[in-house]
């Protein structure tokens, strides 16, 4: 019987500790993908992301153009040609083929530097008004939900959007 006593009194104990714990969390969410697409600053590095894109999507349709009129000479006049010439035009059409993939890599690598250098600074200011606005507001945690880690979502947390929003001057 003491010993029923005993459990009873530490399983009521825990039970209040709990109790009084989730009493203090405060939770907040807000999702940080439409947060990030109503960012002024947003639209103007997809801007100049783009127009890079569209400058490498360029060079890189010349040199397709210029591979297949070299491809297409070449197979006109292959059964004309020496073995000579014909071993010429062929390592011609094997450089080009190499320039262009390399160039490929070359421009995808740097489109991607370009978007790290150009979103880098507006995903820290995004974290930082959300860290600001948890701290201002005594957010114990403020989940992202654009993620879909949420294992569990209350009905009583608060999406933070607003007031983020606010500290950044957004509508």
């Amino acid at each position: 019987m003491r010993q029923f006593l005993k459990v009873t009194l530490v399983a009521a104990f825990l039970l209040t500790g709990a109790n009084l714990f989730a009493q203090t969390v405060k939770l907040g969410h807000i999702d940080s993908n439409e947060l990030l697409s109503i960012m002024p600053e947003k639209e103007q590095a997809q801007k100049q992301i783009q127009a890079k894109a569209e400058e490498y999507d360029k060079q890189i349709q010349e040199m397709k153009a210029e591979y297949q009129k070299l491809a297409q000479a070449y197979i006109a006049a292959r059964e004309t040609l020496t073995e000579e010439v014909r071993a010429i035009k062929e390592k011609e059409i094997q450089d080009l083929q190499n320039r262009m993939q390399t160039f490929d890599g070359f421009a995808q690598q740097e489109l991607q530097k370009t978007q790290n250098e150009l979103l880098r600074p507006i995903f820290d200011k995004a974290s930082k008004a959300i860290k600001d606005v948890g701290a201002e507001n005594g957010f114990t945690y403020i989940l992202d939900i654009s993620t879909g880690v949420i294992l569990f979502h209350a009905d009583n947390s608060t999406d933070v959007m607003p007031l983020v929003k606010a500290k950044l001057g957004l509508q």
